[in-house]
């Protein structure tokens, strides 16, 4: 029965709001409320919003009998509140604006309002708010509610941001543009940073639909980096502001930047560390290092960084060239072009002395001889050297004023320069960092000229008629410019006429014969750019003759190649170029009666098998047979004959060795001539068997000569040889150069004009001559 009575009561609440609406809503042509101007409020999408209305009783002992809430020109309520019943009644329209809308009541009837949640863009319109008295006539309120939009930012290119604005330079220019659509009226843009008010004006008319503010900075300045900037669409007759927060990103370029470490002297000895600071750059500034603008190669970096600061320590090795350059320590924000900031300093490095020896006082070298040279010590070092030194040849020149040597710190004077100041010098300088030497100067002497060493008296052989050479060897800087030559007799020193001279160089050579004048000796003078030679060069003319024996010879087994070696000591020469030959006598042959004997005046003799030709008494024989005796003869040959007498070495004899490791198979003993003609090496036994083979030898040559005597030769003697030289000479010159080639050949010219029983002695040799073989220089090997 209850529920009966609330639906009926209900119904007809509904009814009496139907019909009080259609009695309330004008008829055609009715505008009563239509004059009753409009209050705007301002909403911000999203928020809730209050419409005024005031419910005031015109008389204090009125009240409100119902309350309506119409929108536009909708002539249905979408609110309604009924005062009449015990307990007020509201009620909303059922669409999404009514659910959303409350009207509230406070004690204070001129504030009650209609509360709609969360407005929306279609909300927006002109809100009719009727109050219904029970005694008073009927009041409208008129509210215009306007929904701006959300403001909008633009950078300089147009394009809108979302999130955050930049990034901007520090000092460069900013400009952002705000931008609102909507509004009746058109609300003020204006643009905040922290409470305070940065551009209020508004770039368009109040009549445009869409409000635009662009804000232009000229210089950003530091303190807005990390800020945010308002902009804020604002009227007094909104509900409230629609501000628009839009963070800033601002690059700062480095405000400091500091070498830290202490200016000191820098050691090139080992590595330097140098440290470098710098602050206030966003993002954090990265260092770089240059040395002289050129980035700097194989250091060793240490970086530390943060935020707003960064350090570097540069580990580096310098060098001597580096004294002096500019080291920059350069912040760079790679984020901000020319965003940089340097610090510089001139460094000082300490390296070891860099020297040099050069002539002193415009000098040049060669220098003359007898002049006075200063030759100095070009230093660079940091710190200045402490000690310098002076060396000649790489021996130290010690301060010595007799001979005319006075060192002194970077200098060196040689008084009354000689040849044999001439050398190589240097100088070493020390300092902390070390001792450095120079590299050697090479200091000339120019002299006079002067004989070679070796070269300053000498002696020639002379051969009456003959032609002679003789060769004069001198040294001078510079060249020789010309040669004369004296000769000294009994009469005095006359100049050299009628002869041929040659001059190569610092060599002349003499071309002369001799006559029946008794010439002592002659001079050779030489003169080049500095003056004439002081001392001539000496030669001393001494009758040509023949050469001494060999002596002191010895004969064993060959250390070398096998077979046996003879060697012997040479002599005198007898003043001509001397060769040597040994002679190899087979004793176990008959001897030929018809062959003349080489040793004619020793009482045996016989033909040589062997003759072997050598620049020096050294000998090797290979192609001697075991078992056979032999004998051994040298001497010593020149243009004016042989040497006399010659040494004999008798009985040889070669025996096969119990040691089969032994070369060439032949065994000897050594043989020295001058201990008695007798082996040391053999037993008594060996000397007796030797004697006894010796007689048989000797009996069986004796009785073949004679039976050679009784029958006519069979063989023709070979024809006598002419005074020239044959193609083919029987000696053996195998190993020897061509100079020895090209005397032994004179040798021949003269030998074959020489005595008639030493040419008679030759050709009786025998046709027959080993091959030659290649042995060591310095030997005769057969």
């Amino acid at each position: 029965m209850d529920n009966l009575r609330i639906e009926v009561a209900c119904s007809l609440m509904i009814m009496n709001i139907v019909v009080s609406g259609i009695l309330a809503s004008p008829g055609p042509g009715k505008s009563n409320f239509q004059n009753v101007p409009a209050k705007v409020v301002w909403a911000v999408p999203g928020k809730d919003v209050e419409l005024p209305c005031d419910v005031t009783p015109p008389l204090p002992t009125d009240s409100v009998n119902m309350i309506f809430w119409f929108k536009d020109t909708s002539g249905m309520p979408i609110y309604s509140l009924d005062a009449r019943l015990n307990e007020t009644s509201h009620l909303a329209v059922s669409n999404d604006l009514g659910t959303r809308s409350y009207f509230v009541m406070d004690q204070d009837p001129s504030r009650a309002r209609l509360k709609i949640q969360e407005v929306a863009a279609e909300d927006e319109g002109v809100f009719r708010c009727r109050v219904d008295f029970i005694n008073s006539p009927t009041r409208n309120f008129r509210v215009n509610l306007t929904l701006p939009s959300v403001p909008r930012i633009f950078d300089a290119e147009g394009k809108e941001i979302l999130t955050e604005a930049g990034p901007f330079l520090e000092g460069q220019e900013l400009f952002l543009s705000c931008q609102v659509t909507g509004g009746k009226p058109a609300p003020s843009l204006i643009w905040w940073y922290n409470g305070t008010i940065l551009d209020s004006v508004v770039d368009t008319g109040r009549d445009y639909f869409t409000t635009v503010n662009q804000m232009l900075i000229t210089k950003v300045p530091r303190s807005l980096k990390g800020g945010k900037l308002e902009c804020r669409a604002t009227s007094y007759e909104m509900a409230g502001d629609i501000i628009r927060e839009v963070p800033v990103i601002v690059y700062l370029k480095p405000n400091k930047v500091k070498i830290v470490s202490p200016n000191e002297l820098l050691s090139c000895s080992k590595a330097q560390t140098v440290r470098c600071e710098t602050s206030g750059s966003y993002p954090p500034a990265k260092i770089i290092w240059t040395l002289q603008a050129k980035p700097m190669r194989n250091a060793v970096l240490t970086e530390e960084e943060t935020e707003l600061f960064s350090s570097s320590i540069i580990s580096m090795r310098l060098e001597a060239e580096d004294d002096g350059k500019e080291l920059v320590c350069r912040a760079d924000n790679p984020r901000f072009p020319k965003g940089y900031l340097e610090d510089k300093r001139r460094i000082h490095v300490a390296y070891p002395p860099k020297v040099a020896v050069r002539l002193d006082l415009g000098a040049t070298s060669p220098v003359k001889e007898g002049s006075i040279v200063v030759l100095r010590c070009d230093c660079k070092a940091r710190p200045s050297p402490h000690t310098f030194s002076w060396y000649q040849d790489g021996h130290l020149v010690p301060y010595n004023e007799t001979a005319g040597l006075l060192p002194a710190d970077d200098t060196l004077t040689i008084k009354s320069i000689r040849r044999r100041s001439e050398g190589e010098y240097s100088c070493s300088a020390t300092n902390s960092e070390g001792e450095t030497y120079s590299a050697p100067f090479n200091l000339i002497v120019q002299y006079a000229p002067r004989c070679k060493i070796g070269y300053e008296v000498n002696k020639i052989a002379s051969v009456t008629y003959e032609n002679m050479i003789v060769q004069c060897h001198v040294e001078a800087i510079p060249e020789v410019i010309r040669f004369h030559w004296t000769y000294n007799t009994s009469k005095g020193v006359l100049p050299m006429q009628g002869a041929k001279m040659q001059n190569t160089g610092d060599v002349s050579t003499l071309h002369f014969t001799p006559g029946t004048n008794d010439i002592e000796s002659l001079s050779c003078w030489a003169t080049n750019s500095v003056g004439r030679q002081e001392t001539p060069c000496l030669f001393h003319i001494i009758p040509a003759d023949k050469p001494e024996s060999p002596r002191n010879c010895l004969m064993r087994n060959a250390s070398h190649g096998g077979g046996l070696e003879v060697s012997c000591l040479a002599g005198k020469d007898g003043g001509l170029q001397q060769s040597f030959v040994l002679e190899v006598e087979d004793l176990t042959l008959p001897l030929d009666p018809s062959v003349v004997a080489t040793l004619s005046d020793q009482g045996d003799h016989s033909t040589p098998v062997y003759r072997v030709l050598g620049e020096t008494p050294v000998f090797r024989l290979h192609s001697l047979e075991a078992n056979r005796e032999y004998q051994f003869v040298v001497y010593a040959v020149n243009a004016k004959g042989r040497s006399s007498p010659p040494v004999v070495l008798p009985n040889i004899r070669l025996e096969v060795p119990t040691d089969p490791k032994q070369e060439n198979g032949l065994s000897i003993g050594v043989y020295d001539t001058d201990k008695g003609n007798h082996p040391i090496t053999l037993t008594l036994l060996l000397v007796i068997l030797a004697a006894i083979v010796m007689v048989l030898i000797i009996g069986i040559v004796a009785i073949a000569s004679v039976l050679a005597c009784r029958r006519q030769p069979q063989v023709a003697l070979r024809a006598r040889r002419s005074s020239k030289p044959p193609e083919e000479l029987e000696l053996s010159e195998a190993g020897f150069n061509e100079g020895f080639h090209r005397r032994s050949a004179q040798y021949r010219a003269s030998l074959y004009a020489s005595e008639s029983d030493f040419e008679r002695s030759i050709n009786s040799g025998p046709d027959l001559i080993l091959a030659p073989v290649n042995f060591p220089r310095q030997s005769t090997d057969y």
